[in-house]
């Protein structure tokens, strides 16, 4: 994997720096305020107005990107505002009852293309192209370039018993949580699949949803997420949705590990301690415990280390991402639980020092790592804002901080997108 990604960004750095990109220049500059709305993140604000996240973040003093909040007031610099093009309706394979879903093209950009030109000739939109390309400024293309073109306009009519299928978000970001929403026209088991991960369903009669973690370094492209339907006589439907994955904005990041603790890198070590954690999270309790938007486990804090970061560790290669957002505060600040749920796993760990693990039902857990002290036990059922210990600097750590992880059948997720949408 990490052959793969530095070849991947030496050839990405060559292309830019070798050919022209394919776009016009852009119009007219000027600042305007934008008013963060639900589901909003600072990349995808950014690619709705052809800025950078950087831009953004410096003029208004954001210390960390992937905090922002519903109804914060943005400037946006030299804004340049990618207008939204409408699905294009003039082909009749799109448009009547019995049309079938387009299949997922590769275009290859030619000398004067813009993404805006290449979207509004697929019928597409800037944001959903630059996103499911891992394109990071919609302003730079090159020639040559080989671009996934998304089937865009609605699905085709799915076989009975399927009435409707959403995906929200889609696209959805690496390390992103997806929620798929299945209605029935009547009854019927539901269970699915994607990647070879079994989806679990949650509903009644009349439908029900089920959720998917996104592997934070899941290759960017379209993938297919398979559907079932068990109908009461026994006989079995089957169809199938694409799933478009974007890139998610991740940097990278060195860690200087205090001395003393490096023999906490030993792969045995390590091996170990994930062997028991997944055998924790792998566990699926068939409902769920937790309701609404997930809250902040430690109240006026900093983010000091994002979830999806790429890190190497005391100078050496790039060799794992970052599975949590780290918090930075002082020893014996008050941990509070996010969301209901019942604590499953409460103890000293090697790595994670003193570990709090909390199942919220349907597969989907959080985790409190590092702590000084734990004030919950194995079985005990919390509500959101119930204290659940305090930070520390226990296990593999280079100082006192909240290590906080979220897990969706076994995959970690950005716990961020919790606390900004309600994942259900």
């Amino acid at each position: 994997m990490q052959k793969r990604l530095i070849v991947s960004l030496l050839i990405l750095a060559a292309l830019l720096t070798t050919a022209w990109p394919a776009v016009a220049a852009p119009p007219a500059q000027t600042d305007e305020v934008y008013v963060v709305q639900p589901g909003d993140t600072l990349f995808t604000i950014a690619l709705r107005f052809g800025v950078t996240v950087a831009d953004i973040a410096a003029v208004n003093n954001l210390s960390n990107p992937n905090l922002i909040f519903v109804g914060q007031r943005l400037v946006i610099p030299g804004a340049r505002p990618l207008a939204e093009p409408a699905i294009v309706t003039d082909r009749n394979e799109r448009s009547g009852p019995e049309a079938t879903p387009p299949t997922p093209q590769v275009y290859v950009v030619q000398p004067g293309d813009t993404l805006f030109a290449i979207a509004t000739r697929f019928g597409l939109t800037v944001t959903d192209l630059a996103l499911v390309n891992g394109i990071r400024d919609p302003n730079y293309i090159y020639v040559g370039q080989r671009l996934i073109l998304p089937s865009p306009g609605p699905a085709a009519e799915y076989p009975a018993p399927f009435a409707a299928i959403e995906l929200s978000p889609n696209p959805v970001l690496q390390g992103q949580t997806l929620a798929v929403r299945v209605t029935l026209s009547e009854p019927a088991t539901l269970s699915g699949d994607f990647e070879g991960r079994p989806l679990f369903f949650t509903g009644d009669d009349t439908g029900g949803w089920a959720l998917v973690g996104i592997h934070a370094l899941q290759d960017v492209g379209i993938y297919s997420l398979a559907l079932r339907a068990r109908l009461e006589d026994g006989t079995e439907s089957v169809t199938a949705v694409n799933v478009v994955v974007g890139a998610g904005p991740y940097g990278t990041e060195n860690i200087q590990l205090a001395p003393g603790r490096e023999s906490l890198l030993d792969p045995a070590v390590i091996q170990a301690e994930q062997a028991r954690m997944v055998e924790m999270w792998s566990q699926v309790s068939p409902r769920p415990l937790w309701e609404g938007l997930f809250g902040l486990p430690v109240a006026g804090s900093r983010v000091t280390s994002p979830f999806g970061t790429r890190r190497s560790y005391n100078g050496g290669p790039v060799s794992s991402f970052h599975g949590g957002t780290d918090f930075g505060a002082g020893i014996g600040t008050p941990i509070y639980a996010p969301a209901a749920g019942r604590v499953v796993l409460a103890e000293e760990l090697a790595v994670r020092g003193n570990a709090v693990l909390i199942d919220h039902g349907l597969g989907v857990f959080s985790g409190y790592w590092h702590q000084s002290k734990l004030v919950v036990h194995v079985g005990q059922t919390v509500r959101r804002g119930d204290l659940i210990g305090y930070v520390g600097d226990t296990g593999l750590v280079t100082g006192a901080h909240l290590h906080w992880e979220m897990r969706v059948g076994g995959i970690a997720v950005d716990p961020i997108q919790w606390t900004q949408r309600v994942v259900e």
